[in-house]
């Protein structure tokens, strides 16, 4: 059952995580050339697709892995003709086209470099950004989606170490040209992974975050994008993760973060405390390589994270005059209260007054700002005995 359902997921692949390749086949004179065979062949796992040019002269592959490919096309009557090194990235959409030259088969054009291939075929701005610039570049915190403002148009988010309401902390959150960041369409290897739930995506904008070292790539396509991804108004951020190939891989790591190199925050600092303990660990590894040569690949990766971190959190407590129902200018003073004094205190009851009166002004307001004990309710005494003692004064 596991093998059928594996079989019909390969039959369904999508544009969205894979990409495409087409292009026109001509001869010296620009005449276009039918019956040509295209051959493509995957570079890591020699796996190959071959199509032929229809009458018009035209080949289309519409789903091709992302990576590195060889294009060879032939007809007889012409030079073999061989493109080496085409790279395809995620969701692209390219052309190659091929001039052939007189001559046998058996003679080859060959041509060990192409130039990027630009997509003609639609006008979709975003950018993509490859293997190498997401292993290489650096990331505190290694989430792959921090890289996302690095793309022309995207503002992205960022969680803070304080604290911060729900819509500006979640993490992988970007205003691309503008739109709000819930409008956004993570795509993880052609399926769904928006983070959707009643409290605003709970701090994350995908159900499933692949580690850094387990993506082969990513593309942020900006507004406007082709009908077929569809379901926002925002950008379509789709990743692809690395699969296998005929050469087995591995790499193991860990990445340590400490508070050696960490700014005590401005909080801190004037609360007269120092940096709070801060132990990161990131480790994992992954693996790859054929299970049977040429046809069947597999990948692995694991990490771990293991964070140990003290947060301060400040708060507000009454000082111990406040308790005791001092408020008057010393105290203010004393407390660095700011205008060097509190609000005056009035009675508009008149409970307190009716006990003391002689602790009154004319006006109404308590002399010296100061309320008597036997006007401070029993109850209030217990609740304000269950608060913490003020440990620093602002």
């Amino acid at each position: 059952m596991l093998f059928l359902f594996v079989c019909l997921a390969v039959q369904v692949s999508g544009q969205v995580n894979t990409a495409s390749l087409t292009g026109l086949v001509t001869d010296p004179q620009g005449a276009v050339v039918p019956g040509a065979v295209v051959k493509v062949k995957n570079q890591a796992t020699n796996v190959e697709t071959s199509v032929t040019t229809d009458s018009s002269g035209y080949y289309t592959l519409a789903i091709l892995p992302v990576g590195a490919y060889s294009v060879t096309v032939e007809r007889q009557g012409f030079k073999k003709a061989v493109q080496e090194k085409v790279e395809l990235e995620v969701g692209q959409k390219a052309r190659l086209d091929f001039a052939l030259e007189v001559g046998a088969v058996s003679e080859s054009v060959v041509v060990a470099a192409a130039p990027p291939l630009l997509t003609t075929q639609e006008a979709s701005p975003g950018g993509v950004l490859e293997n190498r610039a997401i292993t290489d570049l650096p990331l505190s915190a290694r989430n792959w989606d921090d890289l996302i403002g690095g793309i022309p148009g995207v503002k992205a988010d960022r969680y803070t170490e304080q604290g911060g309401g729900t819509a500006n902390g979640r993490t992988g959150g970007a205003n691309i040209h503008g739109v709000r960041s819930l409008q956004n369409n993570f795509v993880l290897d052609g399926v769904d992974n928006n983070s959707i739930s009643e409290n605003v995506q709970e701090l994350t904008t995908q159900v499933a975050r692949p580690s850094v070292d387990s993506i082969q790539e990513f593309r942020v396509s900006t507004n406007p994008y082709s009908a077929e991804n569809g379901r926002s108004p925002g950008a379509l951020i789709s990743v692809t993760t690395k699969g296998g190939g005929n050469s087995f891989h591995g790499v193991a790591y860990d990445f340590l973060r400490n508070r050696v190199f960490d700014a005590n925050d401005f909080f801190t600092n004037r609360a007269g405390r120092p940096k709070p303990a801060y132990v990161q660990n990131q480790f994992g590894g992954n693996i790859s390589g054929p299970v049977i040569k040429n046809q069947l690949f597999f990948f692995f990766n694991y990490e771990g994270t293991r964070i140990r971190r003290g947060v301060l959190r400040l708060g507000q407590v009454p000082m111990p005059n406040e308790r005791a129902g001092d408020f008057s200018a010393a105290a203010a003073v004393a407390n660095r209260i700011s205008g060097g004094a509190y609000a005056k205190i009035f009675d508009r009851v008149g409970d307190c007054r009716a006990k003391v009166p002689a602790a009154f002004n004319a006006d109404g307001s308590f002399i010296n700002n100061q309320i008597p004990a036997a006007c401070i309710d029993p109850l209030s005494k217990k609740i304000l005995g269950l608060l913490p003692a003020a440990n620093v004064v602002p």
